[in-house]
């Protein structure tokens, strides 16, 4: 039996903590600071979505497939992170009109939807790697805290 990508995992797991904070410290800048919190909400859907995705499609952690929808998984958490961000700057979302323009909330859903991929992607990784590599539970969920807190701390 292969070994888990703990590394792997570590970095993904990294990469979207810092990703999170840098999209709230962002958005208490663009936008208000009521609206930097929603990223934590963002982040948390993308990670269950991601679990309950992977429960539909049970055949992804198969052991053929698990390497190609891992590598797959990551590398479109490092497209979306940065797609995502140029695409969700062009959705003309004004908190001012929230109240009084009927498209505003629209607005904020596509913002939201296009925020959330990247986060729905690093959960996939994680979520391949603890379904495929069940005897190393314990240690696939430390090194995603591990690499989660060096994340925070970047």
């Amino acid at each position: 039996m292969a070994a888990p990508p703990l590394l792997a995992v570590a970095l993904v797991s990294a990469a979207a903590l810092a990703y999170e904070i840098l999209l709230m410290r962002l958005f208490s800048i663009n936008l208000w600071h009521h609206f930097a919190y929603m990223i934590i909400s963002l982040a948390l859907l993308g990670w269950g979505a991601s679990g309950a995705l992977l429960t539909l499609l049970p055949g992804a952690a198969a052991p053929r497939r698990f390497a190609p929808v891992f590598c797959a998984s990551a590398a479109l958490f490092g497209l979306t992170a940065v797609g995502s961000f140029v695409l969700a700057q062009r959705v003309p979302f004004n908190p001012l009109e929230l109240l009084w323009d009927p498209r505003q909330p629209l607005h904020l859903f596509a913002v939201y939807l296009l925020l959330l991929l990247p986060f729905l992607c690093a959960g996939a990784c994680i979520c391949l790697a603890l379904a495929r590599f069940r005897s190393a539970l314990a240690r696939i969920y430390s090194v995603d805290i591990l690499g989660a807190g060096a994340g925070s701390l970047g």
